[in-house]
């Protein structure tokens, strides 16, 4: 008992030390999203250094008041005091451009794998008109003035590169206003995030065959009663609907396209009932493309994934519904 007292007396100011620190790094950096509501940048928030131009006026005013001391030149010192109080002067009013403005998260978008999200906030100005305005997250950026008093709606379009969640992220509000002398900045972390859907695959093979209904004499009747006609093959079609006997001619690779009464039935698609030789993602992808080619259609689908099952259904809702099981279907699965 004696020595577990002494290990964890060690490790107490050891563990202390490291949530002072990580406090320190979150209350800098913003690197954790804590930020649950509107904020207002205050002076806490808010940090300023030159710009390249700044640091070159600068340095070119030490360069002058040694000078200017050196061969006692008082217009050079007037000169130098006048030039230094502007630099004083822009300082502040960069600091002042920032401080005050409330910042507020909205909502986020969805998108498809590969092409960008939307991201909305919004910025109040309060009392101070705002110029120059930059906010910039995950690779995306929009500049911004705001009027005194009103309030300005920023969209962020974040690329996505692939499907699951997408983080908004950390947040910065930058400006150099007026002068280009200082840069202004402070940070923002909201936890906003967007559903990044599969890319639906590029010339998908036709959907499914309808579920099957059962007529007035109890023999089953489904999409394919009639034969429509015959299409080029493409890849992924069952096997039983290849036209064997042009293949077997040399006509090439055709394969049978059906209608009938069930060809307005309710869908099943089923991501155990593809190839097995296709990769999780590449299923994905057909799932997601047949889903949007079930909506255009107007055909009621049912979607099967290992350990999600959504009935029947055709709106709205159970698309988004649909689309977010493929896009949160674990990788690995």
């Amino acid at each position: 008992m004696s020595v577990q007292a002494a290990s964890v007396a060690v490790s107490q100011p050891g563990d202390a030390r490291g949530r002072w620190l990580q406090r320190l790094r979150q209350r800098a950096f913003r690197v954790a999203p804590a930020d649950r509501g509107p904020v207002v940048l205050r002076h806490s928030r808010i940090y300023i250094l030159p710009t390249r131009r700044g640091y070159a006026l600068i340095g070119t005013l030490l360069v002058m008041l040694l000078t200017s001391l050196n061969y006692a030149l008082s217009l050079g010192l007037a000169v130098t005091f006048l030039l230094s109080g502007l630099v004083a002067t822009a300082l502040l009013h960069s600091f002042r451009n920032l401080a005050g403005i409330e910042v507020k998260p909205l909502a986020a978008g969805d998108a498809f794998a590969g092409e960008p999200m939307s991201f909305a906030l919004s910025l109040a100005a309060g009392r101070c008109e705002r110029s120059a305005i930059v906010v910039a997250a995950a690779g995306a950026s929009a500049r911004a003035r705001i009027e005194s008093g009103g309030t300005r709606t920023i969209t962020l379009a974040v690329p996505t590169q692939a499907r699951g969640r997408v983080a908004l992220g950390r947040v910065t509000l930058a400006s150099d206003h007026p002068l280009g002398l200082w840069r202004g900045w402070a940070y923002v972390h909201f936890p906003l995030a967007g559903i990044a859907y599969p890319a639906p695959e590029l010339h998908s093979p036709p959907l499914p065959a309808a579920a099957r209904a059962t007529d007035g004499h109890g023999k089953g009747r489904g999409e394919d009663a009639d034969l429509a006609g015959l299409r080029e093959y493409q890849r992924g079609d069952p096997l039983q609907r290849v036209a064997w006997k042009a293949v077997a001619r040399g006509a090439g690779w055709f394969s049978k396209s059906f209608e009938g009464a069930g060809g307005q039935g309710p869908l099943q698609l089923s991501f155990a009932a593809l190839p097995a030789r296709m990769s999780t993602e590449a299923k994905l992808s057909r799932l997601c493309a047949w889903v949007l080619a079930a909506e255009r259609a107007a055909r009621p689908f049912a979607l099967s994934l290992p350990g999600v099952l959504l009935p029947s259904g055709m709106s709205e809702a159970h698309r988004r519904a649909a689309l977010t099981a493929l896009a949160l279907f674990p990788p690995d699965s």
